[in-house]
């Protein structure tokens, strides 16, 4: 998609409802330009949570069995302490779990 001459001068004020000019104030005019251009006529949801599975991906990924790493990790994800903590126990239980099943070939 490439930008227009008639496009450098429109402000958010110029964006034809509330969700765009919201966008277009925090993402910038061209993100919500992308938007009205690719997307024009469809309703999108954006989930409140919508990071959280990659997030709990990557303090897996990252998890050293440390208590630095848990603080390291909430911080850096915005978590709490308490959830980190809680999703390592849980996807360690599960692991262990799944390693103890014997496959069914």
């Amino acid at each position: 998609m490439e930008f227009q001459p008639w496009m450098k001068n429109i402000t958010a004020d110029d964006m034809p409802n509330d969700d765009l000019k919201f966008i277009a104030e925090n993402a910038g005019i061209k993100s919500a330009l992308i938007l009205i251009l690719l997307l024009a006529g469809l309703t999108i949801n954006i989930p409140k949570y919508s990071l959280r599975k990659l997030k709990e991906k990557y303090i897996m990924k990252e998890y050293d069995g440390s208590k630095f790493t848990i603080n390291r990790l909430a911080v850096e994800c915005d978590l709490s302490q308490r959830y980190v903590y809680n999703l390592i126990k849980k996807k360690l239980k599960a692991k262990s779990k799944e390693s103890k099943t014997p496959n069914s070939s």
